[in-house]
């Protein structure tokens, strides 16, 4: 499906953009940084990760899951990741307004952290059921909307904030697939089997597991 294809490769620059805010949060700790680099990762995240990103996720494939797979919008999946994209942008607000050094520094690091999480989340679990459960309900056909010029600019700055800033691994985070690795499961959501199986689905998974 054309969309999540392109979400899938959107993760990929999000991921790596996660990166360069741990290189940021490393140099910011030095002064090594300016209030020019915090504009531009604020401005890559607003415009195109809430912007475009976000909002495609949100207005036509959370929309369709609901409307076409019977997929519950108020619980689970749908309303963990959404409230997730609430609270990243919180964090691009607390950058935004962060007086460099270690404060700057500890909000990049948090940012990158939840970034690396919500990614690992849509990748291992999220995309890959929604695939599953709009062809099984006969959707095998998902456009989003193409990019404004605006949002191709933010874009190509987020490429360009992974040569300034190239990106680096945070040993202190521990990257994982699948509900268990959540912070939401147990918490506000009750993770795949729960939230989104049918009965038919749980039985057909309980015959795999046995047979």
């Amino acid at each position: 499906m054309r969309l999540i294809d392109e979400l899938k490769a959107e993760h990929l620059l999000v991921d790596q953009v996660a990166g360069s805010l741990i290189r940021f949060a490393e140099q910011a700790t030095t002064g090594d940084t300016s209030a020019e680099d915090v504009a531009d990762f604020v401005h890559f995240f607003r415009v195109f990760v809430a912007g475009y990103h976000h909002q495609r996720e949100e207005e036509t494939l959370f929309t369709v899951l609901v409307e076409r797979a019977e997929v519950p919008a108020e619980r689970g999946p749908i309303s963990a990741i959404e409230a997730e994209h609430r609270a990243a942008a919180k964090l691009v607000d607390e950058l935004e307004v962060a007086t460099g050094g270690a404060d700057a520094a500890d909000v990049a690091r948090r940012l990158a952290h939840h970034l690396w999480e919500h990614v690992d989340k849509e990748e291992s679990v999220l995309l890959p059921e929604s695939i599953e459960r709009l062809r099984r309900n006969g959707v095998t056909r998902l456009d989003g909307r193409g990019q404004t010029a605006e949002e191709e600019s933010a874009r190509a700055l987020g490429e360009q904030l992974t040569e300034r800033f190239p990106p680096l691994d945070d040993p202190e985070i521990v990257r994982g697939d699948g509900c268990i690795a959540c912070s939401a499961f147990g918490e506000t959501c009750g993770g795949i089997e729960t939230e989104w199986w049918s009965t038919w689905e749980r039985e057909y998974h309980r015959s795999l597991d046995e047979g």
